[in-house]
């Protein structure tokens, strides 16, 4: 109960945060989007710095409300990663609308946020499925490439 009465009031901030910024109105989205504007670029640059320093300070410490300890491992990007970035890009510039703000757009009135969030909780149903499939078909390209024989790995 503690760990979602946090999340309520994290999430009731950041929507207050959003919306503070304009980051709710699709016309700031899309001053971002045909580069008139640099004010949510520069907004995004700073939460990932803050973000990469948050994450190496609390990274082998436990978690405040679980106490579970705080760590991940590294992995290089595939072509699953880059294929996903194009589309979420994508379907940014056409709904103008980031699915990140898009509570808060709904809190604040902006019927049109429902596409995106209807958008989004489809991604999650069909995440689980295109996960397995994705890793079906490494897994099937790796036994199909026939070893060679004498061959060395430099």
């Amino acid at each position: 109960m503690k760990l979602r009465l946090a999340a309520l009031a994290l999430g009731t901030v950041t929507g207050f945060v959003f919306a503070w910024a304009r980051m709710t109105d699709p016309n700031t989205l899309h001053r971002m989007l045909s580069l008139h504007s640099p004010r949510i670029y520069l907004l995004m640059c700073a939460a990932v710095a803050v973000a990469f320093v948050g994450a190496r300070l609390l990274r082998g410490r436990r978690a405040l409300l679980t106490g579970e300890p705080i760590g991940w491992t590294s992995t290089r990007p595939t072509r699953h990663h880059v294929l996903g970035s194009v589309l979420f890009g994508i379907g940014w510039g056409i709904s103008e609308a980031c699915p990140g703000p898009t509570a808060a757009q709904l809190g604040a009135g902006r019927v049109l946020a429902l596409a995106v969030a209807a958008g989004v909780l489809v991604g999650v149903k069909l995440q689980p499925a295109l996960a397995r499939a994705a890793e079906h078909a490494s897994q099937k390209s790796e036994t199909s490439v026939p070893a060679v024989q004498g061959a060395e790995v430099l």
